[in-house]
This record gives C-alpha cells, sequence and structure tokens, in this order.
C-alpha cells in the first residue's frame, strides 16, 4: 500500500488552482462568452421600446408594400408603394409618441443594410453590374419593425 504525504505547500497551491478554475466558470457562465451584445451598435442613441403605439381604428390595419424598381445603368429608382402607412421625416420626438402606420423603411441591398429611407421614393446609385437583391422593410419611428417587407430582383447591366 503507497501513501501519498501532501505538503501544506501543495495543499494551498492546489485550493489555490481549484478556486481559480471556479471563478474563471462562473465568470464564463455569467458573462456573454460572444459579447453579442456589442455587435449592434445603431448610429444614433438608443431609443427605449417601451413607448406606447397609439393605434387609432382607420389606421389599425396592418400595413402593405409593393415595389416598383426602374434601372437605368448602374442607378436604380426605387418607388416604395404602400397602403395603410405614411413616411414621416425623422424626428426624436415622434419615438415618445409612436404612432400605427407611420415611420420609415429600411433598405438592404443583398442582404446588407445600405440606410434609412423617410420619403417614398429614392436612388441607388453606382450599382455593380449583376444581379442584386433589394429589400425593403417598413419601420416605426423608433425603428421597430412592421414585419412588412417587400423583395425584388433587379440587374444591372
Amino acid at each position: 500500500m503507497r501513501v501519498f504525504i501532501i505538503s501544506f505547500r501543495q495543499l494551498i497551491v492546489g485550493i489555490i488552482v481549484v478556486l481559480v478554475l471556479v471563478i474563471a466558470g462562473i465568470v464564463l457562465l455569467v458573462s456573454d462568452p460572444l459579447d453579442v451584445t456589442d455587435s449592434y451598435r445603431p448610429e444614433t442613441d438608443s431609443i427605449a421600446t417601451t413607448a406606447p403605439v397609439q393605434t387609432d381604428l382607420e389606421n389599425g390595419v396592418k400595413p402593405e408594400l409593393a415595389l416598383d424598381v426602374t434601372v437605368d445603368g448602374s442607378t436604380a429608382d426605387v418607388k416604395m408603394i404602400t397602403q395603410h402607412f405614411q413616411f414621416v421625416p425623422y424626428n426624436d420626438d415622434l419615438a415618445d409618441h409612436l404612432k400605427h402606420g407611420t415611420g420609415h423603411a429600411h433598405v438592404y441591398l443583398d442582404g446588407q443594410l445600405k440606410g434609412k429611407v423617410y420619403e417614398p421614393e429614392f436612388l441607388l446609385k453606382k450599382l455593380p453590374k449583376g444581379e442584386h437583391e433589394l429589400r425593403v422593410e417598413l419601420a416605426y419611428s423608433n425603428h421597430l419593425p412592421y414585419k412588412v417587407e417587400a423583395v425584388k430582383k433587379i440587374q444591372v447591366k
């Protein structure tokens, strides 16, 4: 039978190693290991999403969106045809008093956000040759989506 003799120094070092591992494990569990919370950084200050949405009976219907796109050279003229939706200019005050059926659009080209549009018509200039996917999504004034979008394939020659 073998007897293991552990010195006091080895015992202290072992306890310290175990404590460090336990603390590291707790930190990993509590923190976001993928750092997802830092992946979204809006261009402007965040706006509270608890603002009440005012719905009146005539605008309580879900908005509709269609796209009319004309390509001329490397420029696309995009007209957004909406029902039950009105484009409003950007205003910090509107974020506190949301009204259903008003807002702006988020424009995506080939899956990448290209900008926010506050008018029903806009131009996309200097498009590279080839086929592109244009996606437009309607949003409230505080950038929350209506979950209404239109997608159009465009060909630039």
